[in-house]
């Protein structure tokens, strides 16, 4: 493994927003920090519309010519043409099970 670790600048990817976005040059970033072999850090990314996120440590691999960042629960899929989906993998309602659990329980 190689010392150290790579940030790649993600330019404002919204997490939350639901839709296809197109971040010029994210292809390309991505790349260079997957042929390091070092760790990876995905930086200025945003939790919903101008909500800056720290630093994320992202696993990264190559699938059918595109790139897959994850962290957490989270995918961020990236294509050659800079377009960026993000996968929520929670299922939509655990939270709202969670909270009528703890409503029942107390």
């Amino acid at each position: 493994m190689a010392n150290g670790y790579i940030m790649v600048d993600c330019t404002g990817v919204n997490l939350l927003a639901g839709e296809k976005q197109t971040i010029s040059g994210i292809f390309a970033k991505s790349t260079e920090a997957i042929e390091t072999g070092k760790p990876i850090y995905a930086i200025n990314l945003q939790y919903g519309e101008g909500v800056p996120m720290t630093p994320v440590s992202v696993m990264a691999i190559a699938e059918g010519g595109k790139y897959c960042f994850s962290a957490s629960v989270l995918q961020i899929w990236i294509d050659s043409d800079d377009g960026v989906e993000v996968v929520n993998l929670a299922p939509a309602n655990q939270a709202k099970s969670r909270s009528t659990k703890a409503t029942k329980e107390d």
